[in-house]
């Protein structure tokens, strides 16, 4: 009784909204983005007992036992502008036989925070090309400003919309690349981000695709220009207070730290998830490579930060938003609280530009095979979680090697093919 009060509520608060349309999402493994789209005036049960779907078709389920159900977040619940319709989406969960998936990436993530020592604050920079008829839509760099960069106007009008579906949407500028833009999330909780993250992204695409850009976070969709990262802004807290807050962090900020070196090469298939992603790792790229940290660097694999002289928050600046940000988070999580836990020494802080002295230095891995190889080594999730992805990321590699046969073309980090092209240009 609860639930269907609940959901009247949301469903009576949005249609007051002037919401008619309602989305209820999942993710796949590989961090696409699934939904049922169904009009508010029928969305009362759905929203009380959840949407059925093919749980073999997105990855979760043998074809002979696929029955799911997709139960939505009533707490998730987001709102953006498609063209002039202004619609919901609804986060869910996947259940099976009346109970949660326990390999679904989602409620993972939930879990994992919910029994962690400290409360987590994080939010992410997003990064994406604006791409006209397929090229960089202006000829912009780091923080032009209008003409320069055209679409200023257009991302201004966009935090307006979401301003005014209660999304805060704080800090735009234009990056380094021509048509390469970024916005700065609020900070959340870990679920929340993970939510806000497979939500902004639909909603930059769709505003943005309703005034005839294409907007892509493919890691590196153009050889020889940025590419697109993910910075992730880490700091935890413990009765109010920030546990990582220090100089330049506190002693258990700086175990979060060292796990997160410690395992930075196992956890890169799920930071960098894609055969594209580590044509963006390439030294010099602007991308972080050698598994270094340091206060301000942006060289370095973890930066710490410094607001207005406080140092309480620390930087992974690897990651990318190609693949499901709920393995994102939970791989980084994992990582940093084993750090917690075994007390790991991070090193001596790194002060030079690595790029340029890094040669000799730990580096993620070159490749997304080398990255699956890694992480097959300690595998972080439960069996069917891991095997399942794993499985995908090998999937996914040999079809990158088998187009490269075909076409006698050579593996060169250099090079950004058509296959990437095809593969990751909307992911």
């Amino acid at each position: 009784m609860e639930r269907k009060r609940r959901a009247a509520q949301l469903l009576e608060s949005l249609r007051a909204g002037g919401v008619n349309v309602l989305e209820i999402a999942v993710l796949d493994l590989n961090g696409d983005l699934r939904t049922r789209t169904v009009a508010a005036t029928k969305a009362l049960s759905l929203l009380e007992e959840g949407v059925p779907l093919d749980g073999y078709s997105i990855g979760y389920a043998p074809i002979e036992d696929s029955d799911m159900l997709a139960l939505p977040d009533l707490e998730s619940t987001w709102l953006y502008t498609a063209g002039e319709q202004k619609r919901a989406m609804v986060m869910a969960d996947l259940y099976r036989d009346g109970k949660p998936l326990p390999w679904y990436p989602r409620a993972y993530l939930r879990r994992l925070a919910a029994e962690a020592p400290l409360s987590f604050t994080m939010g992410v920079e997003l990064e994406f090309y604006a791409l006209v008829d397929g090229k960089p839509g202006d000829r912009g760099t780091y923080m032009s400003t209008y003409p320069i960069d055209a679409l200023d106007t257009l991302k201004a009008e966009f935090m307006e919309l979401m301003a005014g579906n209660g999304v805060d949407v704080p800090l735009t500028h234009h990056e380094v690349g021509p048509g390469q833009h970024e916005f700065l999330t609020p900070p959340f909780d870990p679920l929340r981000l993970a939510d806000f993250i497979v939500f902004f992204k639909k909603a930059v695409r769709s505003f943005f695709h309703s005034h005839g850009v294409t907007v892509t976070f493919m890691p590196k969709p153009f050889p020889g220009l940025p590419g697109n990262g993910m910075h992730l802004h880490i700091s935890a807290q413990r009765d109010g207070e920030e546990v990582f807050a220090g100089d330049p962090l506190s002693e258990e900020g700086l175990w979060f730290l060292g796990g997160l070196l410690k395992w930075a090469r196992r956890i890169s298939v799920y930071t960098n998830p894609t055969v594209n992603s580590y044509k963006r790792l390439v030294a010099g790229a602007e991308a972080p490579v050698y598994l270094v940290w340091g206060r301000g660097n942006r060289s370095a694999y973890v930066r710490i930060p410094s607001a207005r002289g406080r140092t309480y928050r620390l930087e992974l600046r690897a990651p990318d938003s190609s693949g499901n940000p709920y393995l994102l988070l939970a791989a980084v999580l994992h990582a940093g609280l084993s750090g917690l836990r075994e007390r790991v020494d991070p090193g001596e802080e790194y002060r030079l530009d690595a790029y340029k002295h890094g040669q000799g230095l730990e580096r993620l891995p070159t490749s997304l095979m080398e990255a699956v190889e890694e992480a097959e080594r300690a595998p972080l999730f439960p069996g069917e979680l891991t095997s399942r992805y794993l499985e995908l990321k090998k999937a996914e590699w040999k079809g990158y090697l088998e187009y490269l046969d075909e076409n006698s073309v050579t593996d060169d980090p250099n090079v950004v093919t058509d296959w990437e092209r095809n593969m990751y240009l909307y992911r």
